[in-house]
């Protein structure tokens, strides 16, 4: 026979085994789900009863002392506590700056919210047949592959401005890759790198666009010019031209260059015509389109400075004297070789523009003799070759006047000789004519002489007038 208080023991035993079972099914059934707490389970009899958890209480923002106060509490206080220093325009500035919108705050969602677009995974559907695997990509990856082909497809692209165009457009995708990248890292340096090339790439697309609106405001009359006459150059270029040259105007006869006398203009003529004289023989006229004084240019010499006349050029006058007036371009041949020499394609343009008026130039000669203009060939021949050497000279004369760029030159001159047909017969007596020998020009300075004609001693320095034989 068992006592009461061992019954009780043996009940209580038998009851706390029975809640561990149950715990222990309670834990199997809820292993396989995280997101649901293992529940406790305590014996019946034990003094620990599960109590309730409280949910703590959200925190109440308590009013600040400075703004409400009760009468009672500021008389008790008013010893303990120091007054408030919140005025009521301090008050009025911080409502305002709470109503104004927070500028870095949008920018931080709007960051937020790029790259949850950009780095979210999007699966690519591939038919089965193709690949039984499931392939993700985002959009950031895109970018990055997007610049790459657009760069690529700038090179095979021949126009300026759509190259410039797609460079930049290949640099901002390779910006959002950069900044969004897959890793989860900004790549900050070639992030910069793309910045500068934006910015050089902007740069030049809009020096190209005010250079097409500037060009479109060239007048009827100077877009039939380049249609004519210009045609191998582009119209930016010939608005360049224009925009850097000034007009000039003459009356009919009036005496455009004279024979012996320092030019330093280049013009071209826009309306009217004008004569070429050498010793009072005319040996070719100038027409609407054509240079005047070009001095080499067309075979790359780039002469700065004044060119001597080897001709005398007039505005033709008419025999009944209703000629119209002579209307050039006129540029200053220092200003445009500078000009020139900063714009390589420019060069090039006006190169192939002279190359087009020398020929048109010798179609007239034919034409003269053709049509019966000439008197007498054989005088007329002759002062053609006496112009052309003295036109030679005269170039020798402005490359020897500067020494530190006859290396520069020598090269361009070469050329000129062989469009021209100067042989070192003619190359000679214009080297003489300038009081150099061959050995010094080939030397590239002056050699220390004694002069026994004149009787004085000459050296590097030197006059322009002491080179035509003048006083």
């Amino acid at each position: 026979m068992y006592s009461s208080f061992a019954l009780k023991i043996s009940v209580h035993s038998k009851r706390c085994l029975t809640s561990r079972s149950s715990l222990q099914i309670s834990r199997q059934r809820f292993t396989t789900n995280a997101d649901i707490s293992t529940p406790r389970v305590p014996c019946l009899l034990s003094k620990r009863a599960i109590k309730p958890r409280r949910r703590p209480l959200e925190s109440v923002r308590r009013p600040q002392s400075s703004y409400f106060r009760s009468e009672s509490n500021t008389s008790s206080s008013s010893s303990a506590r120091r007054k408030s220093t919140i005025t009521p325009q301090h008050m009025a500035r911080q409502e305002s700056n709470a109503s104004e919108p927070d500028v870095g705050e949008a920018l931080r969602h709007l960051r937020e919210a790029l790259h949850a677009f950009l780095l979210k995974p999007r699966t690519v559907p591939l038919p089965r047949w193709i690949s039984p695997r499931l392939y993700t990509v985002t959009f950031s990856e895109c970018l990055g592959h997007s610049s790459f082909i657009l760069v690529a497809v700038s090179y095979a692209t021949d126009d300026f401005l759509m190259l410039r165009t797609i460079a930049v457009l290949g640099s901002t995708c390779m910006l959002f890759f950069t900044y969004f990248h897959p890793h989860g890292r900004i790549l900050w340096l070639p992030f910069k790198w793309n910045c500068l090339f934006i910015a050089i790439n902007a740069y030049r697309i809009g020096a190209v666009i005010v250079d097409r609106y500037a060009a479109r405001a060239l007048s009827d009359e100077m877009l039939k010019l380049r249609e004519d006459h210009f045609f191998v150059m582009g119209v930016v270029d010939f608005a360049k031209l224009v925009r850097l040259a000034e007009v000039e105007t003459f009356e009919p006869g009036d005496m455009i260059v004279g024979q012996g006398f320092m030019n330093r203009y280049i013009r071209v003529i826009v309306e009217g015509d004008a004569e070429c004289f050498r010793d009072g023989v005319k040996t070719y006229t100038l027409e609407r389109g054509n240079f005047v004084s070009e001095g080499g240019l067309h075979a790359g010499l780039m002469l700065p400075g004044a060119l001597e006349s080897c001709c005398t050029i007039a505005a033709t006058q008419h025999q009944r004297g209703q000629g119209g007036k002579l209307r050039v371009l006129r540029w200053d041949r220092t200003k445009l070789m500078e000009f020139l020499k900063s714009d390589s394609h420019l060069r090039r343009a006006l190169k192939a523009a002279l190359s087009w008026d020398i020929v048109r130039k010798l179609k007239g000669q034919r034409r003269m003799l053709i049509t019966g203009q000439v008197n007498d060939p054989v005088l007329w021949t002759e002062k053609r070759n006496v112009q052309n050497d003295n036109r030679y000279a005269a170039v020798v004369q402005n490359i020897l006047s500067h020494p530190h760029h006859m290396e520069l030159r020598r090269d361009e001159l070469r050329r000129y000789r062989n469009i021209h047909h100067i042989d070192d017969e003619h190359h000679l007596w214009a080297l003489n004519r300038c009081g150099w020998t061959l050995e010094e020009f080939e030397r590239g300075q002056r050699l220390r002489r004694r002069d026994s004609d004149r009787g004085i001693e000459s050296g590097d320095e030197w006059k322009i007038s002491n080179i035509f034989g003048t006083n």
